[in-house]
C-alpha cells in the first residue's frame, strides 16, 4: 500500500444521481426469490457503496477492482440459471449487450496497454531522476503526462455506458427484466471503472506534479555527484507509484478477461 498517494476525487455525479443510477429493479419472474439474482443486486449495491466514498489510494482502487471481478463472477453465475438461457435465447435484447460488454472489452484492453506504457514512463522518469538529467525529466514527465490523457480519453467512453438506457423493440416481460440484470451489472461496471480510471489518473498527476521543483533543481544540478534530499524523496514517490501500477495492471487484467467470459456466455445464446 501507498499511504502517500491518497487523496479524494471529485466523481461526475451527485449524490441524487448516483442512486438513480443503480435503481434496484423488481424482478416479477418465476425466478425471482432464487439467491443468484439477489446476490447481483447486493453486488451492485456494494459497488454502489464503494463508488460513493472516494479515497483514491491504492488500497481503495483495488477494492473496486476487485468488487467489479465479484459482480462478474455473480453475473456469470447469473447467466447459467434456466430461466436467464430460455429467455435470453434469441433475445432480441442480446445484440445491444453484446455491443457494450464489446465496448467495455475494447476500453478496458487499450487500458491495460496504457497502464504498461505508464510503468514504462514512471521507470524512466526515475531514470532521469538517478541521473539528475533536467533536460530529459523534462521530456519524460511530458509523456507521463500524455499517458494520463489516454486514461481521461478512455474514461470518457465508459461515461457513455453509463447512462441510462432502454432496450429498442422489446415488448416480452420476461425478456425485459432478465436483459435489465444484466444491463445494470454493465452499467455498474462503467460506472466504477470511471471512478477507477478516474482515480488511476490522479494518482499519476499527483506523482508528476510534484517532481517539478526536482526538475527546477536538477536543471542546475548536472555537476553534482550525490542526490539531494528533495531527489531521494522523489525516488521514493516514484518507487511507490511503481508498486502501485504493478497491482492496477494484474487487477484490471482480471477485469478485462472477466468481461470477455461474459460476452461468450452470451454469445452462446445466439447459437
Amino acid at each position: 500500500m501507498a499511504p502517500s498517494f491518497a487523496r479524494s476525487i471529485s466523481l461526475p455525479l451527485s449524490p441524487s444521481h448516483k442512486k438513480a443510477s443503480y435503481h434496484v429493479r423488481s424482478v416479477s419472474l418465476p425466478c425471482q426469490s432464487h439467491p443468484i439474482i439477489s446476490s447481483v443486486e447486493e453486488q451492485i449495491q456494494a459497488i454502489r457503496t464503494w463508488v460513493a466514498n472516494p479515497e483514491g489510494s491504492l488500497a481503495w482502487i483495488e477494492a473496486g477492482l476487485a468488487q467489479i471481478e465479484m459482480l462478474h463472477i455473480t453475473l456469470e453465475d447469473f447467466l447459467q440459471l434456466p430461466q436467464t438461457q430460455e429467455t435470453l435465447c434469441q433475445a432480441t435484447s442480446l445484440d445491444q449487450l453484446l455491443d457494450d460488454l464489446l465496448q467495455q472489452i475494447d476500453t478496458y484492453d487499450s487500458f491495460v496497454s496504457t497502464i504498461i506504457d505508464l510503468s514504462q514512463c514512471n521507470s524512466e522518469v526515475q531514470s532521469v531522476v538517478r541521473r539528475q538529467d533536467g533536460v530529459q525529466m523534462v521530456s519524460s514527465l511530458r509523456s507521463q503526462r500524455q499517458v494520463e490523457k489516454e486514461i481521461t480519453r478512455l474514461t470518457s467512453i465508459l461515461k457513455v455506458l453509463t447512462k441510462c438506457r432502454h432496450f429498442a423493440l422489446v415488448s416480452d416481460t420476461k425478456e425485459m427484466e432478465i436483459a435489465g440484470i444484466v444491463m445494470d451489472a454493465i452499467r455498474a461496471t462503467s460506472f466504477a471503472s470511471v471512478a477507477l480510471f478516474t482515480g488511476i489518473r490522479a494518482l499519476s498527476s499527483k506523482v508528476t506534479t510534484s517532481l517539478k521543483p526536482s526538475k527546477k533543481l536538477m536543471v542546475n544540478s548536472f555537476a553534482k555527484k550525490t542526490a539531494t534530499e528533495e531527489e531521494i524523496n522523489a525516488l521514493g514517490r516514484l518507487q511507490e507509484f511503481e508498486e502501485c501500477i504493478r497491482s492496477i495492471e494484474c487487477c484490471s487484467e482480471r477485469v478485462f478477461r472477466s468481461l470477455i467470459c461474459i460476452r461468450v456466455s452470451l454469445l452462446n445464446f445466439t447459437t
